[in-house]
């Protein structure tokens, strides 16, 4: 999806909520002119100001990133062919693949998210829920100052408004 599709989306959710650009621009702390930058597509926001947008809008992420017309009963997804998309993270070399991006108003975004060993590190602290189930390698995660070590299995659900970071343990991504 481009970004005029997606900036075409947020004015259609700005729209619906009856809000103006002043004002969403405001709640998300943005400038009218950058807010309306995005709604025409002629930039490329960072994920965190989507999520500033999409809080401001009070709907989830993933509304901007799917097609308004389509409202399928179900996603399903081969392996493998989630859509790649560019999160916070990413700048680190983190790989996100969307498994579910065509589903509308869900409650839970989920990504296959792949970490490899040597990727740089980064502290994240952000909105929302993370879940992470571990599928392969050792994970060295923090949130705030606990340390902990996640194998294969391993899951974790935590609050990301706490600062949080992770790195690969050993060869395996």
């Amino acid at each position: 999806m481009d970004e005029q599709a997606i900036g075409a989306n947020i004015r259609r959710l700005r729209q619906e909520a009856g809000l103006t650009l002043t004002a969403l621009a405001g709640d998300a702390g943005l400038t009218k002119s950058t807010l309306s930058k995005i709604e025409t597509g002629q930039v490329s926001a960072p994920i965190s100001t989507f999520l500033r947008i999409a809080d401001g809008l009070s709907v989830p992420l993933s509304e901007f990133f799917i097609d308004p017309d389509a409202d399928p009963p179900y996603v399903l997804t081969r392996k493998g062919h989630g859509r790649i998309i560019t999160r916070d993270g990413s700048k680190f070399g983190y790989a996100y693949e969307a498994l579910a991006l065509e589903m509308r108003r869900k409650r839970v975004e989920p990504f296959l998210l792949t970490v490899n060993p040597g990727d740089k590190g980064g502290e994240f602290r952000h909105g929302g829920q993370e879940f992470i189930y571990m599928l392969t390698g050792r994970l060295r995660f923090t949130v705030g100052d606990d340390e902990l070590i996640l194998r294969p299995g391993d899951s974790l659900y935590f609050d990301p408004q706490h600062a949080h970071t992770s790195a690969v343990v050993g060869k395996t991504p």
